[in-house]
């Protein structure tokens, strides 16, 4: 069995703030660090260090960050055949603003991640593949097609619905599971507040429209919940250590929840491992380099029982 990741790859300028940045003031940053991300690229690391077989597909420039990029994903074990270099287009880059409360602010510049097509991924997908999981930051058009060929009929289709964009509703019916963390889930709803817990939840099985489809919602230090047509559950957050850096978590739990359902884990577990996961990743440093090994989160969930 194996995982499928289309989506972003980026390199990630990160500027550690000395203090909470106000618009229109200028500060000295002591602090700052390149490496590689992208939410594609991340998850797709999430779920190979998970223990999953990984395949990444999606585009990168013919520049140096390319080249980074998957060298990065080689390192890691994930399939890179799937992943283009395009002339005449740049790597996706991103700049990240981290707080000292380890909260963050990002800005992407796609490049040739908007330029990524879809085909190779369809044509790649075989009696292994179990589950593609993708993101908002590549072409929509390219996602659609994606989940709505042939090949992928008997795949789980997760979508993780960030970053919120409209365009992004037209993947909810073709997904399997769709997640996003409280902010997402209150601009897709309409809500006048983000959801704070499962009662707040119950809403989102608007987005529902066949049986067995399930929305999933990070609810940051409070945990996650699980909501489908006929019933949901919560999982509450497993503390580590300290906050550092926030910027990897959502991309952490994404891509161990699609190890865990490629591996046949049942829901209540995959929440609780992939809230573990993410409290390991935001201890530290960096989004792909955050990443923990399958070992780390069985260590922390066995401590936490």
């Amino acid at each position: 069995m194996s995982v499928s990741v289309f989506g972003s790859l980026n390199l990630d300028l990160a500027l550690r703030l000395p203090v909470r940045a106000a618009w229109g003031q200028t500060l000295l940053v002591q602090d700052g660090e390149t490496a590689v991300g992208g939410k594609g690229l991340n998850q797709a690391i999430a779920s190979a260090r998970f223990g999953s077989q990984t395949r990444m597909a999606g585009a990168v420039g013919r520049d140096e960050a390319g080249a980074l990029l998957r060298e990065a994903l080689d390192a890691d074990g994930v399939d890179t055949a799937l992943v283009e270099t395009l002339g005449g287009h740049a790597s996706g880059r991103a700049t990240i603003l981290i707080e000292p409360a380890g909260d963050n602010m990002i800005m992407v510049e796609a490049g040739a991640n908007l330029a990524a097509r879809a085909g190779g991924a369809i044509a790649a997908i075989d009696a292994r593949t179990r589950v593609l999981l993708v993101q908002l930051e590549s072409d929509i058009d390219e996602l659609a097609a994606l989940f709505a060929s042939e090949a992928a009929r008997p795949v789980r289709k997760i979508l993780n619905a960030a970053p919120a964009v409209s365009a992004g509703s037209r993947l909810f019916d073709l997904s399997d599971m769709v997640i996003f963390n409280q902010s997402e889930c209150a601009e897709y709803l309409q809500l006048d507040r983000e959801p704070e817990n499962l009662n707040d939840l119950l809403v989102a099985r608007r987005l529902l429209n066949r049986p067995g489809q399930a929305v999933v919602v990070t609810l940051g230090a409070a945990g996650s919940a699980a909501v489908w047509a006929d019933r949901a559950i919560f999982s509450p957050a497993i503390r580590a250590e300290a906050v550092v850096d926030t910027s990897g978590a959502g991309d952490c739990f994404c891509g161990t929840i699609a190890a865990c359902v490629d591996q046949g884990i049942g829901a209540q577990d995959a929440l609780r491992l992939a809230n573990a996961a993410a409290s390991l990743s935001v201890a530290r440093k960096g989004a792909a380099p955050s990443m923990p090994m399958r070992s780390e989160v069985d260590a922390l969930v066995a401590a936490s029982a």
